[in-house]
């Protein structure tokens, strides 16, 4: 089994009869063979290697695709091939996987997206990105494409994409025998295996229908090869699984895309072979088909009763989908109760294919089958049900992985261990100290504030400019504790300080647990946060890199804090008497810098210092960091005129507050004598008569203040993009952050 979403709108028609007798027996010499009546179709491989002389494991799957392409006119027939791989290193933990698509793949996604657009389903800012990329002639990492068409032998079995990604078979029954070849440049890796069959191939299901698509398979397969690695060549020797699937009727495969699934292949020691097929409908949302078969030495066993609960979950970091890790998987009928996880998390194939990407990976565990005791290993497959893109669901799975991440360092309750170990540190009396009480004092009116939820854009930035800027998977995981922390931690700050009221829709910290507790609470996140992130542990170099930059933050933060407190009513009246508004905007830039853009790029580089970036590159991130923070500051003072989405503020409460912001410094430059006196009349009235602050934002409205502020932060960081852009592949991190400087301008909250 293996997963494709369809590069058309809809796909179609099943398999062909003639490949089989009377009472569907398969002949693989026959039933390999490309069906050109076939709207979809694959040839789906997995293994687990071993080299006996290293002692190291691995796993791999590959995955060759045909499809029809719909573009096209019923008379001119064209199709789209494509292949999916991965190499999976189990001891180092490393997922190479690589994804070669069509050499007309550009075209395809421009008209697919495009016409999507027009039908209104536009997918959110993540389209417009990949259509960007495509246009250009470039697509995300692993996704690349062939230089020329895929051959298909017509005499015997045999696919060549690209010369990259070979597969040819030969024999049949129990004698059948497959060859691959796979290369991935991007790794410079190259694998050659040879599948071996020891019985005659196996019909899934009842009957070889599952989900309405004809499915052979061969459960158990010598294999034998050599996997080279950067000219590092290794022999490995293993256990294989093969299988073969194509049809569907054609009115269902476009919306069966969007369907979501998960998929075991599973080997028992005592040598028998468990295959689970486990379908969720898109539209109803239900269970749409669930199928278990065992086999052992040739023989079969089909059944429905299953059980699966889903104990464990992961959040990817490169395109924030969720999926599960852990399962307790129960079969009456076969007497089987066994336990599954993951090898180690991050084995996602990120690739456009599929809906956000799709999760094959290694799995291990241990069972029972009729009484006696066995060992698992196997593959999993899990696709979710395919979303929109927008990029708000995408800032919900960040937020959910943010709040699930900072929960276990701000814990509602710890042990007296934890917090001696955590809070309390080297000078730990040992007693004395209720942990119970830490935890109210210290975390729980913080987490009263994150557990609210909010923009949760400094981790976007984090985690996706790490996964941007590394070739292998990268969990910074532990860092958002000091981006996160040391931003909810001045907003508790702030809010003293302003006498705010409500904080991400309810009230702030301050009213809910007092002045002296919010302060220590708040204060106390600046030094827990880079203590969460055991900077220490770094190399001594990027340590002190770290450090040093952590400061600068803290000392620009508070500079920029003093300045806005302080205030810019020193400048008003001139600019109220002149029209000019320069020093204004100049002023207020600076405060916005030092209190948001220097944390947005001091985010960056650090990112570039975890990933070992040059010079060029991570002046060019700095760069991009601190425009993005400034440009969300003035977007941020734009909203506070036009009200945040949820209550998130309070509408107009910056004028409430008689504060001079990025709006009112542009009308200044614009307004005439009269109404610059008004503005700053009611400003300084420090105003709640809504009827006031409505005369103020009309003021503003009609010089077009709010939206040329917009249009500044969004010109601001197209302008630091187009530097960054060349200089970091293109991968699905790098469209989570252009998606996100598309999205600035036109969010609500």
């Amino acid at each position: 089994m293996s997963t494709m979403l369809s590069l058309n709108s809809k796909q179609g028609n099943g398999f062909d009869p003639c490949f089989f007798s009377g009472e569907l027996t398969v002949k693989p010499s026959v039933s390999d063979m490309l069906c050109d009546t076939a709207m979809l179709q694959w040839w789906y491989f997995n293994a687990h290697l071993r080299d006996p002389n290293k002692k190291k494991d691995f796993s791999f799957f590959a995955s060759y695709f045909r499809q029809k392409d719909q573009r096209g006119s019923t008379k001119n027939v064209s199709f789209v091939d494509s292949c999916v791989w991965a190499l999976i290193d189990v001891g180092e933990e490393r997922y190479y996987s690589d994804s070669l698509l069509d050499y007309k793949a550009h075209d395809i996604i421009i008209d697919r997206l495009e016409t999507a657009a027009q039908g209104g389903n536009d997918g959110g800012y993540a389209r417009n990105v990949i259509l960007e990329m495509a246009k250009k002639g470039r697509l995300p990492l692993p996704d690349r494409t062939m230089g020329k068409a895929a051959v298909y032998g017509e005499d015997r079995f045999h696919i060549n994409y690209d010369d990259q990604c070979l597969l040819e078979g030969e024999g049949d029954g129990a004698e059948r025998r497959y060859k691959l070849y796979l290369n991935n440049p991007r790794y410079n890796i190259t694998v050659e295996l040879e599948f071996a069959a020891i019985t005659s191939p196996v019909l899934h299901g009842e009957n070889g229908i599952v989900n309405d698509m004809f499915y052979y398979y061969y459960p158990s397969m010598r294999v034998e090869g050599k996997i080279s690695v950067d000219d590092s060549v290794t022999h490995v020797k293993g256990d294989g699984w093969y299988d073969r699937e194509y049809g569907g009727p054609e009115n269902e495969i476009g919306r069966d895309a969007l369907d979501a699934w998960s998929w075991f292949s599973l080997r028992l020691s005592d040598g028998s072979q468990l295959s689970i097929f486990d379908i969720v409908d898109s539209q109803t949302k239900q269970q749409k088909e669930r199928v278990a078969v065992l086999t052992f030495d040739g023989t079969k066993e089909v059944c429905h009763d299953i059980t699966i609960e889903e104990e464990e979950w992961w959040t990817s970091l490169v395109t924030f989908v969720e999926y599960p890790l852990k399962f307790h998987i129960e079969v009456p009928s076969f007497q089987l109760t066994i336990d599954v996880h993951t090898s180690f998390n991050h084995q996602e194939v990120p690739t456009i294919l599929v809906s956000g990407g799709f999760y094959e990976g290694r799995v291990t565990g241990e069972g029972c089958r009729k009484g006696t005791p066995v060992s698992v290993i196997g593959f999993y497959e899990r696709k979710n049900l395919s979303t929109s893109g927008n990029v708000l669901d995408t800032l919900k799975h960040v937020g959910k992985y943010v709040r699930k991440t900072l929960s276990n360092f701000y814990p509602l309750r710890a042990s007296n261990e934890w917090v001696n170990k955590n809070v309390l540190g080297r000078y730990c009396t040992g007693k004395g100290v209720v942990a119970q009480h830490v935890c109210d004092s210290l975390f729980l009116p913080v987490r009263s504030i994150i557990d609210r939820g909010g923009k949760a854009w400094r981790s976007l930035v984090l985690v996706s400019a790490c996964n941007a800027l590394s070739r292998d998977y990268f969990d910074c995981t532990k860092y958002i504790a000091i981006t996160e922390l040391l931003h909810v931690g001045s907003l508790i700050i702030d809010d003293i300080q302003d006498n705010s009221h409500i904080r991400r829709g309810g009230k702030s910290a301050h009213l809910e647990y007092g002045i002296p507790t919010a302060i220590n609470a708040g204060t106390a996140c600046y030094f827990l946060g880079i203590s969460f992130a055991e900077i220490q542990s770094l190399p001594m170099e990027k340590a002190n890199k770290v450090y040093e930059l952590y400061f600068d933050v803290m000392k620009a933060g508070h500079a920029g804090q003093g300045m806005d407190i302080y205030g810019l009513h020193y400048l008003m009246p001139e600019a109220v008497r002149t029209g000019k508004s320069e020093a204004l905007e100049d002023a207020l830039k600076a405060i916005h810098t030092y209190k948001t853009g220097a944390v947005a790029a001091a985010t960056c580089r650090v990112a570039c210092i975890l990933c070992d970036a040059n010079e060029e590159v991570t002046a060019a991130m700095e760069a991009f960091g601190l425009g993005l923070g400034l440009a969300f500051q003035i977007v941020d003072d734009a909203l506070n005129i036009k009200g945040f989405e949820g209550d998130l503020k309070e509408a107009g409460e910056d004028i409430r507050d008689g504060k001079i912001t990025y709006p009112v410094a542009k009308a200044m430059g614009r307004l005439e004598l009269p109404q610059r006196e008004r503005v700053w009349s009611i400003l300084q009235e420090h105003t709640s008569d809504c009827d006031k602050i409505g005369e103020v934002v009309k003021l503003l409205y009609s010089v077009n203040a709010i939206q040329d502020c917009l249009e500044d932060a969004q010109k601001l960081v197209d302008e630091k993009w187009s530097v960054l852009d060349p200089l970091i592949p293109d991968s699905m991190p790098k469209v989570m952050m252009r998606t996100f400087c598309l999205f600035l301008t036109k969010r609500g909250f």
